[in-house]
């Protein structure tokens, strides 16, 4: 690997290894220098000995004769040694003689002599006393030279060493650390397939460096492991929460979805946003009596909020899309984690079913209560009422005025009415053995149109439609009558309430089974079946012999305002009413409910805002024996040849149903929920030989609006209408007048009608 000058380390380890080289050398040098001063300076005194040695005697004789010349020169022969840097001689009488110094200002060591002459008659005498100036100049010199030899010689060792250290460094150590670092500052490092290998010789016993690799490699095998279980558990989570029927959301200081499952995506009404996002502004929690939003103290979400746990509270909630509302059981627990950044976990169990069922039973028990009570006053109005009829007729026997018979007569009339009243009370609070009976529905037609024509406006326009010849229905007609009454005087009341013009439509069909939508309108908040007519269908599915009972379905549609939500949930309810509180007593459709659960029917709401209303009657077909009709065998049903029918519905549930249903009578099926989702299905090209489509829809796009824009796109393409309210005229359809289905539809129409629409399309491709 190429030297780096900017490598840090390997600068910083260089300057740590020259101080401390430096350092050493400082010491070693100074040791060195001394101990050879030492060495000079114990040569440097040996001159003094060596002086007093060879001239001590010359010099004490001189003296001693007076010489002055021979001292001189003596003095002389001394100062010229190298050494020596001054001398002074002195006698004893005083004399004295100098030299030097050789430098100004020099430090010199000084020696003391003392000159002894010695005679052999006189002995040892003193005459006088030579001070030596020792000079270290040489020394000094010396030891300058050997300190710039060391120097240099340091200097030239420290530098070859250096780029030696440097290049052993970068060999041995740089370039391992440089990819340890490429190989650890990947972001993936701790997953990569392979692990670290040092670029180096194997073998032998292993250093820092291969313990730094060992333990990288280590940490990265850990982490797969740590990764691995972490990837499980996490598979593991999703995957409960993605199964989990119950909606859970996780929220936020700022009441942010930052976790949500599938579940409840599909409760909030389908939404896709990635998280985080805020919660939706269309999600609500209303209130079911009035159907506003709760307030913020009471909506279960600020509850939960501020900290309260919620331990499985009912409430009505909102859906996206205009989708139909749903009844929630909300429990809410605080996250207490510091560490996390939630608030709240809020868990979502969707109970509209269960609601449904509890709504039902609480609404019969309501109307069983309103029966014993109704029965109750029925019997003793009875008792009185027969009281009056029996005295008056008694009356009656005793010669009177005419004046008095007349009016006697009316008075029992008005009680034959009030017996007759009585016994339609009583036939709401229980069932009337032997009342049921077979009947032309023309016939029935025809009696409450002769009832109600006099009791509506010029302003309403009702029209009876004639219904299939010898269709006979079975039921109690007395009971069956005074509903119709109920129906039609509600639709001219709802029409009235609008201040303009209107129409009512009452009409029959034959209804061959109701095998294909009687699951579904179950669940329908808007379906009220009688027990009996569901233990006939159990018994009708059960069968082997391919029969089934037949209906006749009566309907009664107006284009008044039409009925909220709220509105169709409690329409059954006892003296539930929406008419002003003179006009009317709220027990019309209770009445009407009570003769449909006794007469083994089924009742059904259907009503749009700013369209109208359809309230069916399902009841028991007939026979002329005055007996109900026994099973008949099934209608053959016409099969499709694989045609593609694009079906456009906003409801989820009958969209399934239609799907298996389509698929069975051998079509292909395309799924829709809006017009716009239609629109582009459409627009791609795919091939679809038939649009079946909703008419009131969510969206912004509906049914009459949806097949003009796709009569655009495909002018041949047939379509076929159907919706639960059947009052659309062909002038409303616009610019595709096309058949309309009556919802629920049985298989045997819905496959009349599809095949007869891509026969006339195929006909009109030959022309």
């Amino acid at each position: 690997m190429p030297w780096r000058w900017n490598n840090p380390l390997a600068l910083k380890l260089l300057v740590l290894v020259l101080a401390i080289n430096a350092v050493l050398s400082l010491l070693a040098t100074s040791v060195q220098l001394y101990l050879a001063f030492e060495r000079r300076d114990e040569v440097l005194h040996e001159v003094t000995a060596q002086i007093e040695q060879g001239f001590g005697q010359s010099l004490s004789s001189a003296l001693w004769s007076f010489d002055s010349q021979q001292v001189g020169q003596i003095m002389d022969g001394i100062f010229s040694g190298a050494d020596i840097g001054a001398l002074s001689l002195t006698t004893d009488s005083g004399t004295s003689w100098t030299r030097g110094p050789k430098e100004d200002g020099e430090q010199l060591q000084m020696d003391t002599i003392a000159l002894l002459h010695s005679d052999p008659l006189r002995g040892v005498s003193p005459v006088g006393t030579l001070e030596v100036g020792l000079s270290r100049a040489r020394i000094w010199s010396d030891l300058y030279a050997q300190v710039l030899v060391l120097f240099l010689s340091n200097l030239a060792k420290t530098g070859i060493a250096s780029i030696a250290i440097l290049a052993i460094f970068g060999r041995l150590v740089s370039r391992h650390l440089r990819q340890i670092a490429r190989y650890v500052s990947g972001s993936d490092w701790l997953t990569q397939s392979h692990a670290l290998v040092l670029d180096r010789r194997t073998g032998g016993r292993a250093d820092d460096l291969d313990a730094i690799a060992t333990a990288i490699n280590t940490t990265r095998d850990r982490f797969e492991d740590v990764e691995r279980d972490l990837t499980a558990t996490s598979e593991q989570l999703r995957l409960v929460l993605d199964t989990a029927m119950n909606g859970i959301i996780g929220l936020d200081e700022k009441g942010t979805v930052d976790v949500i499952n599938p579940a409840a995506r599909h409760m909030l009404g389908g939404t896709s946003q990635e998280t985080p996002f805020a919660w939706p502004e269309a999600i609500k929690f209303l209130d079911i009596i009035d159907m506003h939003p709760l307030e913020s103290s009471a909506d279960p979400v600020n509850r939960a909020m501020v900290g309260q746990a919620l331990a499985g509270e009912t409430h009505l909630m909102t859906r996206q899309g205009g989708s139909e509302n749903r009844y929630v059981r909300v429990s809410t627990s605080v996250v207490k984690d510091p560490s996390s950044s939630l608030r709240c976990v809020i868990v979502l169990d969707d109970v509209s079913l269960l609601e449904k069922n509890r709504q039902q039973i609480e609404r019969k028990g309501r109307l069983d209560a309103l029966g014993q009570l109704t029965g109750g006053i029925a019997h003793d109005f009875n008792n009185l009422l027969a009281t009056i009829l029996y005295a008056m007729q008694l009356t009656r026997t005793d010669n009177l005025s005419e004046r008095s018979d007349r009016m006697l007569e009316a008075a029992l009339g008005a009680v034959e009415r009030g017996r007759e009243l009585t016994g339609r009370l009583l036939a709401f609070a229980k069932p009337q053995p032997g009342l049921s009976k077979s009947r032309q529905v023309s016939d029935v037609f025809s009696d409450v149109e002769a009832l109600v024509r006099p009791a509506i406006e010029a302003s309403v326009e009702i029209t009876f439609l004639p219904p299939e010849p010898d269709i006979l229905i079975y039921c109690d007609h007395g009971q069956l009558d005074n509903a119709l009454l109920n129906l039609v005087l509600n639709s001219r009341d709802a029409i009235l309430r609008t201040g303009k013009d209107g129409k009512i439509t009452v009409k029959a069909r034959a209804v061959d089974e109701v095998d294909a939508d009687l699951a579904l309108r179950r669940e329908d908040l808007n379906a009220y079946i009688a027990q009996g007519m569901k233990r006939e269908h159990a018994k009708d599915v059960a069968r082997h012999d391919a029969r089934a009972h037949r209906y006749v379905e009566i309907s009664v549609t107006d284009d008044g305002p039409g009925m909220s939500e709220e509105v169709k949930r409690r329409a059954i309810d006892p003296f539930f009413t929406t008419k002003d509180t003179n006009s009317g007593s709220g027990l019309g459709l209770s009445m009407v409910y009570g003769f449909i659960q006794h007469a083994d029917g089924e009742l059904r709401i259907y009503s749009e805002i700013g369209f109208g209303s359809t309230i069916r009657m399902i009841l028991p077909r007939g026979t002329t024996e005055d007996v109900r009709e026994e099973p008949i065998a099934r209608l053959p049903i016409r099969q499709g040849q694989g045609q593609t029918i694009l079906v456009v519905e906003d409801e989820e549930p009958l969209l399934e149903v239609m799907q298996d249903l389509l698929q069975e009578l051998g079509f292909g099926f395309l799924p829709a929920r809006f017009g716009n989702e239609a629109l582009a299905v459409l627009e791609s090209g795919t091939e679809v030989d038939l649009l079946l489509t909703d008419i009131v829809m969510p969206g912004g796009i509906g049914g009459f609006e949806l097949a003009r824009q796709a009569r655009q796109l495909r002018p041949e393409l047939p379509v076929v209408y159907m919706s639960g309210y059947t009052g659309f005229t062909s002038s409303e359809m616009g610019e595709v007048v096309a058949p309309l289905l009556q919802k629920p539809c049985p298989p045997v129409e819905l496959a009349d009608v599809l095949a007869k629409a891509l026969a006339d399309a195929a006909a009109g491709k030959e022309h």
